[in-house]
């Protein structure tokens, strides 16, 4: 029958994942070499495929191409689609990349192996493969539940593991658990934000003012957050071992959890119009 969209439960289980700016500039590299053609008609027509492929799952027009009458295409048409190509990738939600990553594969455009290899390295628990009998392509996303399962990737630490591990200690009574996690949730959200190698070994306080700036969430929550990070720092059990009893109770710890969830959808959903203005 052929991919016909993602299932409810597996949207349930993308709210949190991240797929990196390092994986989907990868991704993008794939569809450069499979749209590359030396006949400039031929590589402007495979471009238009994979935008219009992407413009569906994003609600956005279709791009219908329209020769001269010479059957040439004018050169702003290939200006156009040159700019589109580097950002189908990057513009969309991880929802909206999953389905896009399947309808591409359904098309034969790119290797279903290469997809994969690229979403294993980033630490992602996104797979996808063909089902024999009916060349159907199949999304697996690995549930809450077993996501301990996915290897951490040095370059992008998995937040919907982190977060698994938060609602584990939140229900375990680990009160400064919670707390620990959850600032670690924010320090991998900032690095996935200020996407920098520079910053890739340093703790959160150390590029908070740049990732402050780069940040589209309200100066309130990032004031939050930085307290949270610091609290961390002082709480017994949170950050260091301590002969002391924590003081984070369990309300402070629910709100602390349902928040962290909550940034982390905002921060998201904030990034993807910056490539959307056109």
């Amino acid at each position: 029958m052929g991919f016909l969209g993602l299932e409810a439960v597996h949207e349930e289980r993308l709210q949190y994942e991240v797929v990196s700016d390092k994986a989907r500039l990868k991704l993008t590299r794939l569809i450069r070499i499979a749209s590359h053609s030396d006949d400039n008609s031929l590589h402007l027509l495979r471009q238009n495929r994979f935008i219009n492929i992407a413009n569906n799952v994003l609600g956005r027009p279709q791009y219908i191409l329209e020769p001269d009458v010479m059957g040439s295409y004018h050169l702003t048409e290939h200006a156009w689609h040159l700019g589109q190509i580097e950002v189908i990738i990057k513009r969309p939600s991880t929802i909206q990349l999953v389905e896009i990553l399947a309808d591409i594969i359904q098309e034969n455009l790119l290797d279903i192996n290469d997809i994969n290899q690229i979403l294993i390295e980033d630490g992602t628990s996104i797979s996808f493969e063909l089902e024999d009998y009916s060349n159907t392509v199949k999304v697996n996303v690995i549930p809450i539940d077993e996501i301990e399962n996915v290897p951490d990737s040095e370059e992008h630490p998995n937040i919907r593991k982190l977060i698994k591990r938060m609602d584990k200690a939140l229900a375990e009574r680990d009160y400064s658990a919670v707390l620990h996690t959850s600032a670690s949730v924010f320090e991998t959200l900032a690095k996935d934000v200020v996407d920098l190698a520079t910053v890739e070994n340093q703790p959160l306080g150390g590029f908070f003012e740049r990732y402050r700036n780069d940040s589209n969430l309200p100066q309130p929550v990032l004031d939050y957050i930085l307290e949270i990070y610091k609290k961390r720092n002082t709480e017994p059990l949170a950050g260091h071992g301590s002969t002391q009893l924590p003081n984070i109770q369990e309300e402070e710890a629910i709100m602390l959890a349902e928040m962290t969830k909550t940034f982390v959808r905002i921060e998201r959903k904030l990034a993807l119009p910056q490539v959307n203005n056109e």
